[in-house]
């Protein structure tokens, strides 16, 4: 999605905003502020395009949840996404000697456990059928034969807390593989930033000092 200063200029315009202008006493950004809406709305869109082409679908929190966010002053765009969206986008490195994934990532993995709300979130990945996962069976891992030896076996694990596990494992053992979809849309979207917001902030002063030249006659 482009970038139009024409786009901000109409709205303000047709929006009854410049009857604000001189109420406040202070310098009123309009033009600027709906260029930051656009900036907002054409990020949040790319992000998720990045996201569908590179892959990273997964059970679709991550292009679910892209919230561009204008402060009530207008003055900043915030862009909420999931915490965990840069160990993807720069990649996390593995705990294994063989690790292949992420060597540069400023992340790392510290053991092979995860707590509740990651293992729901990898169940519910390999529920979604998108997870190859084969679960490989160990009996002595299962507990067979303790029994002749008196020690007490635990639950089995269901088939699919079993997947979770080897899945867990796998990934922290390899690492996550850097994909840049974040920096690339950063790259794409903001890269006019600073011409579009000078033009931007040129036209407010312009209608700033029309209208208050205006009010003195």
């Amino acid at each position: 999605m482009p970038i139009s200063l024409s786009k901000a200029q109409s709205k303000v315009l047709s929006s009854g905003f410049l009857d604000r202008i001189g109420t406040t006493g202070e310098f009123e950004t309009f033009v600027a502020e709906n260029i930051l809406e656009q900036y907002g709305v054409a990020f949040a869109a790319v992000l998720a395009d990045n996201i569908k082409f590179k892959g990273l679908i997964g059970s679709g929190a991550l292009a679910d949840n892209i919230y561009p966010e204008l402060s009530e002053d207008g003055k900043t765009l915030t862009i909420s996404v999931l915490d965990y969206y840069d160990y993807i986008n720069k990649g996390v490195k593995g705990k294994g000697p063989d690790a292949k994934n992420g060597l540069d990532s400023p992340y790392f993995f510290k053991n092979y456990g995860m707590n509740k709300e990651g293992r729901d979130s990898i169940k519910k990945y390999i529920l979604s059928g998108k997870a190859k996962v084969r679960n490989i069976r160990n009996d002595r891992a299962a507990g067979i034969g303790l029994e002749r030896k008196g020690i007490a076996q635990k639950p089995k694990k269901s088939l699919l807390d079993s997947q979770v596990d080897n899945l867990i494992y796998l990934i922290k053992r390899y690492g996550i593989k850097k994909t840049n979809y974040f920096d690339d849309a950063v790259n794409k979207v903001f890269g006019n930033w600073a011409a579009d917001m000078a033009a931007a902030l040129g036209e407010d002063i312009k209608l700033n000092l029309r209208l208050e030249s205006n009010k003195k006659y």
